[in-house]
């Protein structure tokens, strides 16, 4: 019986110490303040966009958004019925992008980003999952908007 408290016991020290750590990571760590890139270029435009969705400021986000004549998306309400679904989206996870290379072509454009996403899992699972997604811009009237992805499939 008295090794079963001691393993209890060191078991109850490691998981305290990896709560401390945990919370003081989150207390300690300094928000990083984001110098926003000129909304004249797609990099500044992508950004604007993730930061708007971000905040959950959709209706700044969908300003960003130009859509294809054949979709079915010709108002503000049918495109955040697409990307909510509801009003409120409890268990989101939390996710941060970084700007990679873009690519400019005449009136055309893309803009590599990484999505980092933390999905909280068990002991074993990779709670951190890393994707890249590819914004297609194009220019219309002299400003750029984002033709694709128009979903917002990695707040999920």
């Amino acid at each position: 019986m008295n090794s079963s408290r001691r393993w209890l016991t060191v078991f109850a020290i490691v998981i305290s110490i990896l709560v401390i750590t945990t919370v003081s990571l989150v207390l300690l760590t300094k928000r990083n303040e984001v110098v926003l890139l000129p909304e004249g270029t797609p990099q500044g435009v992508v950004q604007r966009y993730l930061i708007a969705v971000q905040e959950k400021n959709y209706q700044q986000a969908y300003n960003y958004l130009s859509f294809n004549p054949s979709q079915k998306i010709k108002t503000y309400d049918d495109w955040l019925r697409m990307v909510i679904g509801a009003p409120q989206i409890s268990n989101q996870p939390t996710w941060k992008a970084t700007l990679g290379k873009t690519t400019e072509n005449g009136d055309n454009a893309t803009v590599g980003v990484i999505i980092d996403t933390f999905h909280p899992g068990g002991p074993f699972e990779d709670s951190l999952r890393s994707q890249q997604i590819i914004f297609q811009f194009s220019k219309i009237d002299d400003k750029w908007l984002i033709t694709s992805p128009t979903y917002i499939y990695w707040i999920y």
